[in-house]
């Protein structure tokens, strides 16, 4: 598991590469399988983990989590580019080497929430088996 530097200076200007969510079908026992585009970089960015009172409001809305919930903002021009439930590579996750779209990802987009001039991004820490 990946924890998140608390340091925004660390923070600043980070690769970021988004896999948008294409369709859902579903196996022999009706168990949904998500696929995904290929992931595509999505420029240097800066995200960084919600700590404190932002922490505990998403709390308050989403419900308790054990995942690292992470926050970007985007320029409002680029509204649509990233969506609910697409996958996001943070922290030097990449897709370089996946055999499926997405494999590589670290972090699904929880909301999308749009504010004046900046769209805020929520991202939860995806929690895998080893």
């Amino acid at each position: 598991m990946f924890n998140a530097p608390f340091d925004t200076i660390s923070n600043a200007n980070k690769e970021m590469y988004i896999a948008r969510k294409k369709s859902v079908e579903y196996d022999d026992y009706n168990n949904e399988i998500v696929k995904y585009d290929k992931p595509e970089f999505f420029g240097m960015r800066m995200y960084q983990p919600l700590v404190g009172n932002d922490l505990e409001a998403y709390i308050r809305t989403y419900g308790e989590t054990n995942s690292n919930i992470v926050r970007c903002f985007i320029n409002s021009y680029e509204r649509g580019t990233i969506k609910t439930f697409d996958l996001a590579y943070l922290y030097g996750a990449n897709p370089k080497g996946e055999l499926v779209y997405g494999d590589n990802a670290n972090y699904r987009v929880k909301t999308v929430k749009e504010q004046n001039t900046k769209i805020m991004i929520l991202f939860e820490e995806i929690i895998k088996e080893d």
